[in-house]
């Protein structure tokens, strides 16, 4: 894996904001950085950005010289401790506006490649746990900063969130223990292991239902869709189908969106468009009731909206078109499928 991770690091791209999150958390550690961003070839402006990436070889520079002007042999760890909102791009406010924990993990799932493409996030459940596994290129040292950041994040994050102190069921973690096991005791506040076969947080299922304190369902359904839209616009950068996914998302609200104009935004012509999605062996209008199907399911399960106020959302002229398509799909109704939502985080 580390040797796959060496031919293809250079062209791997970490998120703004967290390299906002490295430059804060080495200023509170008293190593001012911007020197070093100079160096490296990054101005403000890169930075203040709220889309722009950044090579991940100018963040392990930047964490190179984090921890070796700090001292600090636990600088990820604290790294972790000083997350806030602002530093996880669309993310923060959506995931603090959330019903549950449940939902909100449901959005860090496919938004932790937007922020680094040094991690990949799954989940498994083994027996009532859930574990949240984050895989990553390699294992060096400088490695084992950023898990412990990313980790560390998370937890401290979600009892904010939660607004109450609620430990994990246990931590695993790849990197050796670095000999201050009572410090990450003091942060994560359950079993640490050291020398794993991956690195996870462990959670009891019963957690994840339970309420979040700030939770705030309009704001949430403006947020979650800021989410959904940087998802997607990650995965659009090289990929037509992803392309042409966002443009229909972001005209589905006004209107049943056409090929023409998106093609026309694509810079392609229309029939170019038509032959290079059938090369991909699909065709618009299944793209189009792909993104609608996906979005009702969503809104379904995460907003307030009416049945009637989703289906005009979705370009259907009356509900009745819409309950129709729904059940083609699922086999049920939309209320049938309001009523009896998935319990499990979906991937």
């Amino acid at each position: 894996m580390a040797h796959a991770a060496s031919l293809s690091f250079g062209s791997l791209t970490v998120a703004s904001f967290w390299i906002e999150h490295l430059l804060d958390a080495a200023l509170h550690a008293g190593v001012d950085l911007s020197d070093a961003l100079v160096r490296l070839g990054v101005d403000e402006a890169e930075l203040e950005s709220p889309h722009a990436r950044l090579p991940l070889k100018v963040e392990q520079k930047l964490l190179e010289y984090a921890v070796a002007r700090s001292g600090d042999p636990l600088f990820g760890l604290h790294m972790g401790e000083g997350i806030r909102p602002r530093f996880m791009g669309e993310l923060g406010y959506a995931s603090m506006s959330s019903a549950t924990l449940r939902d909100a993990i449901e959005l860090l799932i496919p938004f932790t490649r937007v922020t680094s493409e040094f991690f990949e996030l799954r989940f498994e459940w083994r027996d009532d746990d859930l574990w949240l596994i984050w895989d990553t290129l390699d294992n060096t040292a400088l490695s084992g900063h950023r898990v412990d950041a990313t980790l560390a994040g998370a937890v401290v994050f979600g009892r904010w969130i939660l607004g109450e102190h609620y430990d994990p069921l246990a931590v695993h973690l790849m990197h050796a223990d670095p000999g201050r096991h009572d410090e990450y005791q003091r942060v994560f506040g359950c079993p640490i292991l050291f020398d794993q076969p991956l690195n996870a947080v462990v959670l009891d299922a019963r957690v994840l239902d339970r309420p979040l304190r700030d939770a705030d369902p309009e704001v949430h359904r403006l947020a979650r869709s800021r989410v959904q839209r940087a998802v997607t616009q990650y995965r659009a950068r090289d990929n037509l189908l992803e392309q042409v996914r966002l443009e229909i998302q972001q005209r589905l609200v006004d209107g049943v969106p056409q090929l023409e104009p998106i093609a026309e935004r694509l810079g392609v012509k229309p029939w170019t468009l038509r032959r290079r999605l059938r090369a991909e062996q699909t065709d618009f209008s299944t793209l189009l009731e792909d993104e609608r199907r996906r979005l009702a399911c969503d809104w379904l399960r995460h907003s307030d909206r009416s049945v009637n106020q989703i289906a005009l959302d979705l370009g259907y002229s009356e509900q009745s078109a819409f309950n129709r398509a729904f059940k083609r799909w699922f086999g049920v109704t939309p209320v049938h499928y309001r009523d009896h939502q998935p319990d499990h985080p979906a991937p």
